[in-house]
């Protein structure tokens, strides 16, 4: 018998485990090791919107506009998240956990996952979205899109952008030492090695 708490439990866990797990992959997005993951992202990062370009536009840019994606979410994201669901099946198969308990998993991972790495994302590049003028979410709203402005802009001198890899939480951000609260202006050497590493990528 399913139980609330447990329920709960359940939910809690797997939105945890969801955020950790999309962290480490937006840290791997970054890092140029697998091409075709990193090509979407780093054309929204370096093309679309830049370290020297407004992080404000009307409507979402959109970084998969002709290549290929399930909505707007990139295969940078679906090829990964394929494999981790599957990881998942295949890891409740083996522990005999209930197929209640596995759907409520992975119905909360799903949901967290794109409500975070996909929706909110996107709106944090949009003009005038509803949630600055919340009275109830302007505060949390305006500080995590400041901290991801500043993914956006920090590089470092091996061409890399290194901090704030979470989107509308940041605990796995300060927990791995990639925190960064001050806002800074792109350093311009940075920023040409940047182009430089990811020259290939943005073709």
């Amino acid at each position: 018998m399913l139980t609330m708490t447990r329920i709960l439990l359940w939910v809690a866990g797997s939105c945890l485990v969801t955020e950790m797990l999309g962290y480490w992959l937006h840290r791997l997005l970054h890092s140029g090791w697998i091409g075709i993951l990193s090509r979407s992202h780093m054309m929204h990062h370096l093309a679309i919107y830049g370290p020297l370009q407004n992080q404000r536009s009307e409507k979402y840019k959109d970084a998969t506009d002709d290549r290929m994606a399930l909505g707007n979410v990139g295969l940078e994201w679906l090829i990964p998240a394929a494999f981790l669901l599957i990881s998942a099946l295949v890891a409740y198969h083996l522990l005999h956990v209930r197929l209640a308990y596995q759907a409520v998993s992975l119905g909360a991972s799903l949901i967290w996952g794109f409500l975070m790495f996909s929706y909110l994302h996107d709106v944090m590049h949009v003009e005038g979205f509803w949630m600055e003028k919340s009275r109830w979410l302007r505060g949390w709203f305006t500080s995590a899109r400041t901290l991801h402005d500043i993914h956006h802009q920090v590089i470092n001198r091996k061409g890399f952008m290194d901090k704030n890899f979470g989107i509308g939480f940041f605990f796995f951000d300060r927990l791995f030492g990639t925190l960064c609260q001050t806002s800074q202006s792109t350093d311009r050497v940075a920023y040409e090695r940047a182009l430089t590493r990811f020259k290939a990528i943005l073709r």
